[in-house]
C-alpha cells in the first residue's frame, strides 16, 4: 500500500492532489464497491457490462489496455471512455502524457466536470496493485460508484483493497444485469442539448475543411516576459489548403443554439484534446480568437470585478470544458479557495508554461483551425501643419 500521507498542511499552503490512498484515508460514506465475478470467464459479463456504458446516465464503461502496466496507462484509459482521444502513437506525445500523477489529475477533472457517478471497469483482474489504489483515489475523490468486473478469482492486489473498504459481491450474471440496470436517471449536469458523447472522427479525415479563427483582440496585451521563446512556427498546411482556403468563424457568439461551424469545431475539441486546460484554451481561441499568448492574460467575471475579458453567458458547448480546467487547476494547487477569485488567481482561468503553449497550438491543429493572417492597416499619410 501506499503510505499514508504527512499531516495536513496549514491552510494557507497550496497542494497538489495525489492520486494515492492508504486503508485509513477511506470514507465510509462512499458507496460501496461492486465487485462482479466471472469465474469461467463468460463473454455474456463483459458484454454486459460495455453495453452499460450510457454517458447521458453518467455511467461510463471502461475496458482497460491489455497487459498495460505502467502507472499513467489506466488514466489513459478512462479518459479514452470519457471520449477524449490521445494523440496518435506516431505524433509526439504531450508531456502530462508520461506523467502518472497528471494524467490521474485529468481523469479527476473530466470526471467532475462531465458529471461521470459510476465506472464499471472490465477485466479487473488484470489491473496492477497501484493502478488499483489511483482508481480507488479516484473514488474516494470524485464519489463515484465503482464496479470491478473480475474473471477467474480475484487477485491478491484487489482482495487486500477490499478487506479494507465496503463492498458487496455479485457472482451471477443476473445479479450483474440488475445491478447495471440501476442508474435509470441522468445524472450528469451537461446540458442537454449539447451531447459531450457524440465525438468527431479521429484521427481527422485528410479532407476535413479547415477553419479559421476570428481576428485577434488588441487586449489583454501579453506580457514581454510571456512572448520569449513561445511561438512556434507556423503549421505546414496540407498541399491545396491555405488559410484562404479555410472557412471563417464567427465572432464569440451567446447563441443557445450553435452555428453549425461552431457545432463541428465543438465536437472536435471535445473528442480530440484530452487535456482540460488546452481544451478549454483552444475553445476560447474558436470564440474570440486570442493568441497562445494572450490566454495567460484573460479574464472571465468574478462578483468583485464582473467587467472581464469574457463573458459570463458563454454557449453551453464551452461550460464543460471551462469546469474541467477550472477543476484541474484546483488539483494542482494553484487556486486559494480561502481568498476572492480576483487574489486567488481563479479570475485568470489559464496558466501556461512554455511546452504548454506548444501543446495548445498542436490542438489548435489537431482541430483543423488556422490562424486568421494579419491585416496590415493602410498607411495614411499625415496631414502637413499649416
Amino acid at each position: 500500500m501506499t503510505p499514508t500521507s504527512p499531516a495536513a498542511a496549514p491552510a494557507d499552503t497550496l497542494t497538489k492532489w495525489q492520486p494515492t490512498w492508504s486503508p485509513d484515508q477511506t470514507d465510509p460514506g462512499l458507496p460501496p464497491i461492486t465487485l462482479i465475478t466471472d469465474p469461467h470467464d463468460q463473454a455474456a459479463y463483459i458484454t454486459t457490462a460495455l453495453a452499460a456504458h450510457n454517458p447521458a446516465l453518467g455511467r461510463i464503461a471502461v475496458h482497460p489496455t491489455p497487459l498495460a502496466t505502467a502507472p499513467a496507462y489506466l488514466a489513459h484509459d478512462l479518459i479514452r471512455a470519457l471520449g477524449k482521444h490521445l494523440p496518435p502513437p506516431d505524433a509526439d506525445p504531450p508531456w502530462w502524457t508520461g506523467n502518472a500523477d497528471e494524467s490521474w489529475r485529468v481523469a479527476v477533472a473530466w470526471t467532475k466536470a462531465l458529471g461521470i457517478s459510476h465506472y464499471v471497469i472490465c477485466r479487473a483482474h488484470r489491473i496492477t496493485g497501484r493502478h488499483l489504489e489511483h482508481l480507488v483515489a479516484l473514488r474516494e475523490h470524485t464519489r463515484i460508484r465503482l464496479t470491478l468486473v473480475v474473471s477467474g478469482p480475484t487477485p491478491a492486489a484487489l482482495a487486500t483493497i477490499l478487506n479494507t473498504v465496503s463492498h458487496r459481491h455479485i457472482g451471477t450474471l443476473e445479479g450483474a444485469r440488475r445491478h447495471l440496470e440501476t442508474d435509470q436517471q441522468p445524472t450528469s449536469t451537461i446540458p442537454a442539448r449539447y451531447g459531450w458523447w457524440h465525438p468527431a472522427p479521429f484521427p481527422a479525415p485528410h479532407d476535413e475543411p479547415r477553419y479559421e479563427l476570428p481576428p485577434r483582440p488588441r487586449h489583454p496585451a501579453a506580457r514581454p516576459r510571456d512572448t520569449v521563446n513561445s511561438r512556434r512556427a507556423p503549421a505546414q498546411l496540407p498541399a491545396g489548403c491555405t488559410p484562404s482556403t479555410a472557412i471563417a468563424l464567427p465572432a464569440l457568439t451567446h447563441s443557445e443554439h450553435p452555428s453549425t461551424c461552431h457545432e463541428t469545431v465543438a465536437q472536435r475539441i471535445h473528442s480530440r484534446i484530452a487535456h482540460p486546460v488546452h481544451a478549454a484554451a483552444v475553445a476560447i481561441r474558436v470564440l474570440a480568437g486570442y493568441d497562445i499568448d494572450q490566454l495567460s492574460q484573460i479574464t472571465i467575471p468574478t462578483p468583485q470585478r464582473p467587467r472581464a475579458d469574457l463573458p459570463a453567458d458563454l454557449p453551453e458547448w464551452v461550460l464543460p470544458l471551462q469546469d474541467a480546467a477550472r477543476i484541474y487547476t484546483e488539483l494542482q494547487g494553484h487556486i486559494r479557495t480561502d481568498l476572492p477569485a480576483h487574489l486567488s488567481g481563479t479570475h485568470k482561468p489559464f496558466r501556461l508554461a512554455t511546452w504548454e503553449r506548444d501543446d495548445v497550438a498542436r490542438a489548435t491543429e489537431t482541430c483543423r483551425l488556422v490562424e486568421a493572417p494579419t491585416r496590415k492597416r493602410p498607411n495614411t499619410p499625415r496631414k502637413s501643419r499649416p
